[in-house]
């Protein structure tokens, strides 16, 4: 089985202070997965609501949509 690509080290300290306690974090490929079938459902999304309905933290949802925007598999537009 390939081993999942890891979030970058400089993602490492991100969560500080009130969240400290939210250590879990989600694999990328996953979470890529994820993201493009709420984005086929529902079409649009809002990125609040990506996040909202996923289990993760707004930076990996952030991360994960931008290497989806970088592999040309979704457009950021502005409302």
């Amino acid at each position: 089985m390939e081993e999942a690509e890891e979030f970058p080290e400089e993602f490492s300290k991100i969560v500080l202070g009130a969240h400290k306690s939210l250590s879990r974090r989600r694999n990328v490929e996953e979470l890529e997965k994820e993201l493009i079938e709420k984005i086929r459902v529902e079409g649009e999304v809002r990125l609040s609501k990506l996040w909202l309905t996923s289990d993760c933290h707004l930076w990996e949802i952030v991360y994960a949509l931008n290497r989806l925007k970088e592999k040309g598999l979704v457009e950021e537009k502005e409302v």
